[in-house]
């Protein structure tokens, strides 16, 4: 009697046979080893981003659990918990720190693994729900380590958590409702941290479950994004063995680079936005905490709050700002359907650029919320960090430029234009930071419209000129 194609025989004896007659298992491994990682002129290191990015979130996941074991949520039980961990508990610093530096390492290179795609356009037909699922991700990522700073309950945390909460404030409608609802109250309290402990510990790893496994699903189903029409691409990379084996070593190197930050700096760079000494415990009745800042993935947002006025438009400066920041990510959503170009798979660097000018947007932000240039003193000199923050904007912009011609890019940079006029009308002349984005977006607009206005001219000409 033969076996049946793609399984073992029906009559063989042991474990394997048995599992694998049960559960088809023999038919997976075979689509493995046909199943092949596209290669083209682009880089294959983007290819291993995803998977960077799953071993971070692994990491968080196992070394959270072992937190797990002595953390204790409660108003006199957090932050001692934490210290006893950090102090008594063989390795608790230990784990503490690699889950901490896991945790920022993720989102770096969940940030890149996105830019990557836009600039791969791997986000085209038929993919448009893997880049969705990605972008949820990207959100889930965000939760977990705005939820998570609290739990510590010290000091920089629970003033750090006040400020960022009384953002949602700026939402219209909802705004004080949204707000109580994730305080669970007026003020940040007990129950706060109550309400930030189930979201970080249940809500969002059962949701970021799901949505990898949808995620990693799509990917097995329609592999991975070949390179564009215009891009030939050459023999594929077998995906088992060597496209993983290679992955796994990656994932070797990550850990040996992981382990060696948290032993050597078990406390963050000590910068804003990357330190996690624990301080003092938080009191509610203290005045507070001084240079308040967020997270570095939210310090972007952060300064733009900043750089509203207090009403605008009939608005609070605010919910402007948090307007503009939801326009921004309804458009980062949306950018499979908005790119016709690629839907049509052939060559976008509109979308390419404008990738390349969210970086040089975000950076300038960023550099600014970290007071560049400001001084020693408590209240830095605003004018001063402009201009600093400036000069390093353009740096970052000339780096994009760079880029790309590196990769071969075509020549469109208007976005990316636009985004450093913003950065010389601000930092270099003065111009209010808004201003300064309104005249940008003004040239940016002419731009564009120019350039529509010349390819349907061209398109015109090539039809009337066309044999008949």
């Amino acid at each position: 009697m033969s076996a049946p194609t793609g399984g073992t025989h029906p009559e063989a004896k042991g474990l394997y046979p048995w599992l694998d007659r049960r559960y088809g298992i023999t038919p997976l491994i075979e689509f493995l080893k046909h199943k092949e990682v596209p290669i083209g002129s682009h880089s294959m290191i983007w290819y291993y981003l995803g998977g960077i990015t799953l071993f971070f979130f692994t990491i968080q996941l196992v070394s959270g659990v072992l937190l797990l074991a002595y953390y204790q949520a409660g108003e006199s039980t957090s932050y001692e918990s934490i210290r006893f961990i950090t102090t008594k508990v063989p390795f608790g610093w230990l784990v503490r720190s690699m889950h901490c530096w896991s945790a920022h390492l993720m989102i770096l290179s969940l940030v890149t693994h996105m830019l990557s795609t836009m600039v791969l356009k791997a986000y085209r037909p038929p993919r448009e729900l893997t880049w969705i699922t990605g972008f949820l991700l990207f959100a889930f990522a965000l939760g977990f380590g705005f939820s998570g700073y609290l739990l510590p309950w010290n000091e920089l945390a629970f003033f750090a958590t006040a400020v960022g909460t009384d953002s949602m404030k700026a939402v219209p409608g909802i705004g004080e409702w949204l707000l109580q609802v994730m305080r669970g109250g007026t003020d940040v309290s007990i129950n706060t941290l109550y309400r930030f402990f189930a979201l970080h510990v249940v809500v969002l790893p059962l949701l970021t479950v799901g949505i990898v496994a949808f995620h990693l699903i799509f990917i097995q189903r329609q592999g991975m994004a070949a390179p564009m029409a215009h891009d030939k691409p050459g023999r594929g990379m077998k995906f088992f063995p060597d496209f993983a084996l290679r992955d796994l070593l990656l994932w070797l190197v990550c850990l040996i680079a992981l382990a060696s930050l948290a032993v050597f700096l078990p406390y963050g760079p000590g910068i804003p936005g990357m330190e996690w000494e624990l301080g003092k415990k938080a009191n509610p009745l203290a005045p507070a905490y001084p240079g308040i800042k967020p997270e570095w993935y939210f310090l972007w947002v952060y300064q733009l709050l900043k750089e509203f006025p207090a009403h605008l438009f009939g608005m609070e400066g605010s919910q402007a700002a948090i307007a503009l920041v939801s326009v921004l990510f309804a458009v980062w959503a949306l950018v499979p359907w908005l790119d016709r170009d690629a839907r049509s798979n052939r060559a976008s660097p509109a979308f390419t650029d404008l990738a390349m000018a969210a970086l040089v947007f975000l950076a300038y932000l960023t550099l600014k919320a970290w007071d560049i240039g400001g001084g020693e003193g408590p209240l830095p000199d605003v004018r001063a960090v402009a201009r600093a923050c400036a000069y390093w904007g353009l740096v970052v912009a000339a780096a994009t430029v760079v880029f790309r011609f590196a990769m071969g890019s075509a020549r469109f940079f208007d976005f990316t234009a636009a985004a450093a006029l913003q950065i010389v009308l601000h930092g270099f002349l003065g111009v209010s930071y808004l201003a300064a984005g309104a005249i940008a977006v003004l040239l940016l607009a002419v731009s564009l419209g120019v350039r529509m206005l010349r390819s349907r001219n061209a398109a015109r000409a090539t039809v009337g000129g066309a044999p008949r």
